[in-house]
C-alpha cells in the first residue's frame, strides 16, 4: 500500500520550475496565476488523505485486543489526575498529592479527561497519542508545503515527506504507546508551520504563535522540546524580510512568548496550595527538576558505586541498558538505532546537498525551509549522538520529520530534473536510489531484530532495477510511474515492515521499540538480572489481588493505602486499586529524596500512612529504592508489625502506633 501511494505522488509531479518562496497572495479565481486550482488541490488532499489512514491504521490497528496499560507509570498519574483539580494541574502520581510524575501535567490532560469519563480502556490510554502521531503527519505535510510556496514541486515533495513519518518506524513505536513524545512532536511541528507562514507572508503574528506552541512544548516536556529552537531563530534570522534590526527586534518579541507560554505551567503549579512534590527532583521544585535533566541527561554520569554492580547502574545512567548505545558521532547509525531512526538519515544527507546545489543553480525561490530542515535535523543529530546521560532510542523520533523532509523533497528536485533531460537530476537521482537501498540493505543485514528473509533481496532487488532504469526509461512515458515505484520499495519496503510487525507486537511501555520482538530485555545488563528489572520497570508484574483486598479493609481513614519503594512498583497497584492513592516513596526509581525518615515518622503519628511495602532484609534487588526510602524501609522493618509475605516477595509490614518509636 505504501510502494504505491509513493509511486503515484511521484508520477503526477508536474515539470514547471518551482517557485519555492514567492509570498501568497489572495487569488480572484482557482485558476489565477501562482495559485493551483481545484483540481490541483483536490488530488493532494486525496494524497494526504492516504497518509493520513496509513498514519491511523499503524497506530491504532491491534490496540483494541492488547490489554496492556502501555507505560503503566503515566498510565497510572493519568487515572490520578482524572480524580481531583490539584492532581489534574500538577500531575500528580497519587490523589493524595505526595510526588508527581517526571513530566509537567499538561502532558497527560488528553488522557486523565477520557479517562475521568469513560474510565481505564485502551483507547482513553492510546489514542491521544496515536491522534497526535497522525495530526503530526498532517502538520509534517502542510509546513513542506509552505516552504515551497505552495507550488506543485512543493506539493509534491509534501506528500512523500508526509508518507515518511506516517511509516517511520520509531515514530509508530512511541505512538503506539503512552509517553508523551507525540504530543511533543506535534506542538514542534506546529511551530515549524507557522514560523515558514510567517517567513511566507512577512507577519508577526504566525512568528508569535510558532513561540506560542512550541512552548506549549516546554510545558510538555520541559526542555526537550527547545532542541530545534536554534535552527528555527536562524531560519528567521536568515529568511525574514526587512532590515536586520527589525528581525532582532521580532525575535526578541517571538522569545518573550516562547518564555511567558513555558512559564504558564510552572507558575499554576507553584500557585497550587496542596501541592506535591516534583518527581526527579532534589528539593520538590520545577526549577530544581529542569537542572537534573541537563544532568541527568547532557551530562557524563559520575557513578559512586564500585564492584560489579557500577557496570549495571553506568548502563542505565548513559541509555545503554535501553539499547541506545555509546555516545559518539556515529551512535544513531549503529546498534538498534539505526532500525529505529536511520532508514533514510543518509538519503536525507544527499537530498539536503541535491536541493542545495539546485537552488544554488538556478538563483530563484527561497532555501528557508532547506535550512530549517537541514538544522533541525543536525540539532537532533548533535543532542542524541553525544548525550551522556541517559537516551532512550524513542527520543529520536523528533528527528524523523526533518529527515522525512530532506529525503522527500531531494528525490523530487531529482526527478524533476531528470524528467527535463538535465544531467545533474539523473546524478543526483541514481546517488539517492544507490544511498538509500544501499544504507536500508545494511541495516537489514546488521540488526538484530526478526526480519521476514525476502525483505532484503526486495529491497536490493528493487534499488537495482531503479538503478539501471534511470538512464533508460526517461524518454518512454510508460517507465516513469515504473521507476517511481521501484524507487518507493528501494526506499521505503524496509521501514515499513518494520512498523507493521510494531503493530502485532506488545511494546515495552518504558522502552518502546519498533519491531520489538525478541528485544524485550537489556543490553548489557546480565539476563537473570535484566529480566526481574524489567518485571518492576516494565509494570508487568502480578498484583496480589488479596493484598489489595486485605488494603482496602483495613485502610481506615489514612491518607494513602500503602507505601512502596518506588513509583514504578506503585503504578500497576494504583492501576488494579482504580486511582486509590498509593504513595510512591522516592518517585519514579526510588531515588528522589523523600519522604525523609523524621516525615514518614510524622506521617505514620498521624495516622495518614499505616502500611509500607518492602524487600526482606538481606535482599539484593530492592526496586531501585535508594537513599532517604531506604532509611525508611530499614526502619519500617524494625518498628512496624510483618502483615504477611506477597505474592511479589515484598513484605507487607503495619506501622499503626509505630510513629512513635
Amino acid at each position: 500500500m505504501s510502494g504505491s501511494a509513493a509511486a503515484l505522488m511521484l508520477s503526477r509531479m508536474r515539470t514547471e520550475p518551482a517557485d519555492h518562496g514567492a509570498p501568497v497572495r489572495a487569488a480572484a479565481s482557482d485558476q489565477t496565476p501562482g495559485r493551483p486550482g481545484r483540481a490541483a488541490f483536490s488530488w493532494w488532499w486525496a494524497g494526504m488523505t492516504a497518509c493520513l489512514a496509513i498514519a491511523t491504521v499503524l497506530r491504532v490497528w491491534h490496540h483494541a485486543a492488547d490489554t496492556g496499560t502501555g507505560n503503566a507509570y503515566y498510565t497510572a498519574t493519568a487515572l490520578s489526575m482524572s480524580g481531583d483539580w490539584t492532581s489534574f494541574l500538577s500531575g500528580s502520581l497519587d490523589t493524595g498529592h505526595f510526588i508527581t510524575m517526571d513530566k509537567p501535567a499538561p502532558a497527560l490532560w488528553p488522557s486523565a479527561i477520557l479517562i475521568g469519563i469513560f474510565g481505564v480502556h485502551w483507547a482513553t490510554v492510546f489514542l491521544p497519542t496515536a491522534l497526535a502521531g497522525v495530526a503530526s503527519v498532517l502538520m509534517l505535510g502542510l509546513a513542506v508545503r509552505e516552504a515551497g510556496g505552495d507550488s506543485p514541486a512543493a506539493r509534491a515533495a509534501a506528500l512523500p515527506a508526509a508518507l515518511g513519518l506516517a511509516l517511520s518506524p520509531v515514530n509508530v513505536a512511541i505512538e503506539r504507546d503512552n509517553n508523551p513524545d507525540a504530543l511533543l512532536l506535534l506542538t514542534m511541528l506546529t511551530g515549524a508551520w507557522l514560523l515558514l507562514r510567517a517567513l511566507r507572508r512577512d507577519r508577526v503574528r504566525p512568528l508569535l504563535g510558532a513561540a506560542a506552541v512550541i512552548g506549549l512544548g516546554f510545558d510538555v516536556k520541559y526542555l526537550e522540546a527547545f532542541v530545534v529552537v536554534p535552527a528555527m531563530a536562524l531560519t528567521w534570522l536568515l529568511f525574514a524580510a526587512g532590515p536586520v534590526r527589525r528581525r532582532l527586534v521580532r525575535l526578541a518579541a517571538a522569545g518573550a512568548a516562547l518564555a511567558a507560554v513555558s512559564a504558564v505551567w510552572p507558575l499554576v503549579f507553584r500557585l497550587l496550595p496542596d501541592r506535591p512534590w516534583v518527581g526527579n527532583s532534589t528539593d520538590g521544585t520545577v526549577g530544581n527538576r529542569i537542572g537534573q535533566i541537563l544532568s541527568q541527561h547532557l551530562s557524563e554520569p559520575d557513578t559512586q558505586v564500585k564492584g560489579p554492580g557500577a557496570v549495571i547502574i553506568h548502563a542505565f545512567q548513559t541509555g545503554q541498558a535501553f539499547h541506545a548505545g555509546e555516545a559518539g558521532p556515529g551512535r544513531l547509525l549503529s546498534g538498534v538505532l539505526a532500525d529505529q531512526i536511520s532508514w533514510w538519515l543518509p538519503l536525507a544527507l544527499v537530498g539536503a546537498v541535491t536541493m542545495a546545489y539546485d537552488l544554488r543553480r538556478r538563483g530563484d525561490g527561497s532555501p528557508a525551509g532547506l535550512v530549517l530542515w537541514t538544522g533541525w535535523a543536525v540539532c537532533c543529530w548533535a543532542v542524541f549522538s553525544f548525550m551522556q546521560g541517559v537516551l532512550h532510542p524513542y527520543y529520536t523520533s523528533l528527528m524523523a520529520p526533518a529527515l522525512a523532509a530532506l529525503a522527500a523533497g531531494g528525490l523530487v528536485t531529482a526527478w524533476r530534473a531528470w524528467r527535463r533531460g538535465r544531467a545533474f537530476g539523473a546524478v543526483a537521482l541514481i546517488a539517492q536510489i544507490a544511498v538509500a537501498g544501499g544504507w536500508s540493505a545494511w541495516v537489514l543485514h546488521d540488526t538484530t531484530a526478526h526480519r521476514p528473509g525476502w525483505l532484503l533481496p526486495v529491497v536490493l532487488a528493487a534499488a537495482a532495477l531503479a538503478l539501471l532504469s534511470v538512464p533508460l526509461s526517461r524518454p518512454l512515458t510508460w517507465a516513469g510511474p515504473a521507476l517511481a515505484a521501484l524507487t518507493a520499495v528501494a526506499v521505503l519496503a524496509a521501514p515499513a515492515v518494520w512498523s507493521a510487525k510494531t503493530t502485532e507486537q506488545r511494546l515495552l511501555g518504558i522502552n518502546p521499540l519498533a519491531n520489538q520482538g525478541g528485544r524485550y530485555g537489556l543490553a548489557v545488563v546480565p539476563p537473570q538480572i535484566g529480566n526481574a528489572i524489567i518485571g518492576v520497570i516494565s509494570g508487568s508484574q502480578r498484583v496480589d489481588p488479596a493484598l489489595l483486598g486485605f488494603l482496602q479493609a483495613n485502610r481506615g481513614s489514612a491518607r494513602w493505602l500503602v507505601a512502596v519503594p518506588s513509583g514504578l512498583q506503585s503504578a500497576p497497584m494504583a492501576i488494579a486499586a482504580g486511582g486509590a492513592p498509593i504513595m510512591a516513596m522516592g518517585g519514579f526509581d526510588g531515588s528522589n529524596p523523600t519522604p525523609t525518615l523524621p516525615q514518614f515518622r510524622r506521617l505514620v503519628a498521624k495516622g495518614e500512612i499505616r502500611f509500607i511495602l518492602t524487600a526482606p532484609p538481606g535482599r539484593g534487588f530492592t526496586g531501585f529504592g535508594s537513599g532517604p526510602s531506604i532509611a525508611v524501609s530499614m526502619w519500617a522493618l524494625k518498628a512496624c508489625r510483618m502483615v504477611r509475605p506477597t505474592a511479589t516477595g515484598l513484605l507487607l509490614l503495619d506501622c499503626q502506633g509505630a510513629g512513635s518509636r
